[in-house]
């Protein structure tokens, strides 16, 4: 995994610094795709697919591919933060998760830019660049530092939820980050940067390996509607453990 990360992520370092050559796609409106993450994907594909050919495929660019072998599938999103990394802000990531049917069994999420790798096994704790990480001691409501995505473009779906949220949270805590990589978010709730994070339809490429490097690192993941689970719907909270139950007390947990 480590090793696919690395590759995909020295092309994208490269691709970075020629953005006005790449061909740009809209998926949906605000929602783009380029060919540095169609080539990314490719790369961790051809690598992972070279060593465990029998593994199912979930990819947010390629077609899904079921699992030959025990239900092992790989969940990957070859550049999550496309936006930022098409306008030259240096945060964006690779995401890969090694899942038997819904239950994760190892994660990475690699950061070229910043030269930062969070990884975890099942059951083996969390790491960063190879050094143990655990989330945040406990604080205060008022003191917490916490982090959302905010609904863009086409999916506004969950809009009016969010500014309920908002309205909700920004008076309680020390301050709300938005910075538009969720796999970044989720690994810097595990690391302790974050005390907690929550957000709507997100696809599970986008959730996959956060959701158990959170876990790990002694956090908790959640989804946000109890009849739904987290890599299904998109939807979740994400925190140190401590201020969960505060957070989510505070969420509007409507269904749409």
């Amino acid at each position: 995994m480590a090793e696919a990360a690395l590759l995909a992520g020295q092309g994208l370092l490269v691709a970075s610094e020629q953005l006005a050559g790449l061909t740009i796609t809209e998926k949906t409106p605000g929602d783009f795709v380029s060919e540095a993450d169609v080539h990314a994907e490719k790369v961790i594909f051809d690598h992972l697919m070279q060593r465990f050919p029998d593994y199912g495929w979930l990819g947010e660019e390629t077609q899904e591919r079921p699992s030959r072998e025990g239900g092992l599938r790989w969940i990957v999103d070859p550049l999550d933060g496309t936006t930022n990394f098409l306008k030259g802000l240096p945060h964006w990531a690779v995401s890969i998760a090694l899942f038997q049917a819904d239950d994760p069994l190892a994660a990475l999420i690699y950061d070229p830019v910043k030269g930062e790798m969070f990884c975890a096994e099942k059951g083996e704790g969390a790491y960063l660049n190879g050094r143990a990480i655990t989330v945040s001691q406990a604080v205060p409501f008022s003191a917490a530092l916490v982090a959302s995505g905010v609904p863009a473009g086409g999916r506004t779906t969950y809009l009016s939820h969010c500014l309920d949220d908002l309205e909700q949270l920004m008076p309680q805590t020390a301050g709300l980050r938005r910075w538009g990589a969720a796999a970044l978010d989720l690994a810097y709730v595990a690391a302790g940067r974050f005390d907690a994070y929550w957000e709507r339809n997100l696809g599970p490429w986008d959730i996959a390996a956060g959701m158990l490097i959170v876990q790990e690192a002694g956090g908790r993941c959640t989804p946000l509607w109890a009849n739904r689970a987290v890599l299904s719907s998109g939807s979740f909270l994400a925190s140190n453990g401590a201020l969960h139950d505060a957070v989510e007390a505070a969420l509007n947990r409507a269904e749409v």
